[in-house]
């Protein structure tokens, strides 16, 4: 969304959504009206009213005159965009969105890494290069690279000069977030990350794609082990939404 919400509207799509998945309603049910909504989570109805803007732009609520509000798709069945949204708002995913999200997700990058081997030009090298020189500094100052992986990993893609692919992974990037800055807190996995990054960068650079393929692969298997450990240790839940060594793991979205 292009306007940050407020807190109060934020909480009522949270609400709502909680509302929806605990009575387990189903494509084609009613909802409460606004002013029922307003009273049962004790919020204005000024916030019922762009919560449900909110979802309706999202396609999972539908507004019909005289009618009143009905679910028009489960969160999981909406765009991207409402699952970005879900993994916003701290809401679980289930398993199987969690899985399809991962291959999503592997199949997208690796793909388009194969192309960028075809096509990266010398700028796209540079671009690659300054990009892993400020991971590498932020690493070597045991700092979090969280956001600096998401802006690496969409730079990996944009080598292959094809803007839906680099459209396509934005979201499924987005939705690992929150897990995501959890996950580089291990000076670990923050070095372990930063040496997978140089390899991504000289695979590219040699114009390997069966390297690429590799890296993609081993990336993400590896980053899924760790993602379930965490899990088991209570470091990550099933709301926060992993991505490979950025990403989500094979049981939690990529």
């Amino acid at each position: 969304m292009a306007t940050p919400l407020n807190s109060e509207t934020t909480h009522t799509v949270r609400r709502t959504l909680e509302f929806v998945q605990h009575h387990r309603l189903a494509k084609g049910d009613r909802l409460p009206s606004e002013r029922e909504l307003s009273e049962r989570f004790g919020v204005a109805r000024s916030s019922v009213r762009e919560a449900l803007a909110v979802l309706d732009a999202m396609r999972i609520t539908e507004r019909k005159p005289k009618s009143g509000i009905f679910l028009r798709n489960a969160v999981e069945d909406g765009g991207l965009d409402a699952l970005v949204l879900q993994a916003d708002l701290g809401l679980a995913f289930d398993p199987q969105v969690t899985r399809d999200v991962t291959e999503a997700r592997i199949i997208c990058e690796e793909q388009a890494l194969r192309i960028a081997c075809r096509r990266r030009t010398d700028a796209d090298l540079a671009k690659l290069h300054r990009l892993l020189d400020g991971y590498a500094g932020l690493v070597d100052a045991d700092r979090n690279p969280a956001d600096a992986d998401v802006d690496f990993h969409l730079a990996l893609v944009a080598a292959s000069q094809n803007r839906i692919l680099v459209r396509t992974l934005t979201p499924l990037m987005l939705m690992s977030t929150n897990w995501r800055r959890r996950y580089f807190d291990s000076a670990a996995i923050r070095r372990r990350s930063l040496d997978d990054h140089r390899a991504f960068v000289a695979a590219i650079e040699a114009r390997d794609e069966a390297a690429t393929s590799a890296l993609v692969q081993r990336h993400v298997q590896t980053a899924a082990a760790d993602v379930r450990a965490l899990a088991e240790q209570g470091g990550a839940t099933a709301t926060d939404t992993p991505s490979k060594s950025d990403t989500r793991a094979s049981d939690a979205p990529t």
